[in-house]
């Protein structure tokens, strides 16, 4: 009898090269994203460790390095349960509560307000510059980074790029790409992280970084030109379907997260204009209602991540349709 030959159409189809982009948010928006994550896992029979290129900006960056160092979502899921006698993490105590500390006597960047008058960067990113420095304590952060790599040592994943914001040029660096400053997993989180007026800047070889957050919620388009062919956006701080609260606390958020969601808008507009596939998703009403207007507060992240649970399934299934 002839061998059977493999032919195009017999072979299995490729794994599509693929970008995992995890945007910031805060307690909030980890506690979204992890359900989620586990969700798409699922839906696509795929390890998210196995992305291509991981990005996180602020909480995205933290989920980055942890993927990036190969820890699985399985063990994240059963973090935020807490179900793990051995977890490095608190997360009722270990990112402060619910408002910052006091501040340092200090501004976050004077130089991101004078870029902002003329126009070199965006509002938002100018008004952080007048915020006083954040004083929250990073150690927290610092050893839970340091219980999945060696101190000082970057993330086996060649490809984990963790989004900060020059504080001097306003200009994102995707550290842990061949172009930025070489640092340590440990401090870039820190510097992701660098919430203004929340969290203290990370200085590092005479460049001082700030929260990726403050000039993009997610960076998705740095991964335009590298390769992929599908990204998967995960956006905690945008919504195209918000609720409408009542709280004047939660619309002010609200306004804030249309800001955050035109920014998403315009980058992903961006990718599928380079021909990369979108899998975007992002909060939708039952979850806004569960994070409220707060995405530090740790006494909501219970109700965040449960929601999640129960409003990922039909978020993924809504953002897969479409994909071929």
């Amino acid at each position: 009898m002839r061998k059977r030959t493999k032919t195009a159409a017999t072979m299995p189809a490729a794994a599509p090269k693929r970008a995992l982009v995890l945007g910031c948010g805060g307690v909030a928006g980890a506690a979204w994203s992890i359900p989620v994550l586990d969700e798409l896992q699922r839906a696509l029979d795929w390890d998210a460790r196995d992305a291509d290129i991981l990005v996180g900006t602020s909480a995205g960056a933290v989920l980055a390095a942890l993927l990036g160092a190969g820890v699985p979502v399985s063990r994240m899921m059963d973090s935020e349960r807490g179900e793990l006698a051995d977890c490095a993490w608190n997360h009722d105590t270990d990112t402060g509560g619910a408002l910052p500390p006091l501040p340092a006597a200090a501004l976050t960047g004077t130089a991101l307000v004078k870029k902002g008058l003329r126009g070199e960067v965006s509002a938002l990113t100018a008004l952080t510059g007048i915020l006083p420095q954040g004083r929250a304590d990073m150690r927290p952060f610092v050893r839970l980074i340091d219980s999945v790599v060696a101190p000082g040592a970057w993330a086996p994943h060649p490809r984990t790029w963790i989004m900060a914001v020059d504080a001097d040029s306003g200009e994102r660096v995707a550290l842990g790409r061949g172009d930025a400053p070489p640092m340590p997993l440990n401090r870039a989180v820190c510097a992701s992280y660098a919430v203004p007026g929340w969290c203290p800047p990370v200085t590092h070889e005479g460049r001082t970084f700030l929260d990726g957050g403050i000039a993009s919620p997610v960076s998705a388009d740095f991964v335009i030109g590298q390769g992929v062919e599908e990204a998967i956006v995960l956006a905690p701080m945008a919504s195209s379907r918000p609720d409408a609260p009542r709280s004047p606390l939660a619309r002010l958020e609200r306004a804030a997260r249309r800001y955050m969601t035109a920014i998403v808008d315009r980058e992903v507009a961006l990718l599928e204009q380079a021909g990369i596939r979108v899998i975007r998703l992002e909060p939708g009403a039952e979850d806004l209602a569960a994070i409220g207007f707060n995405m530090m507060d740790p006494a909501r992240r219970a109700g965040v991540f449960e929601t999640a649970q129960r409003t990922a399934p039909a978020a993924v299934r809504a953002a897969l349709a479409t994909r071929p």
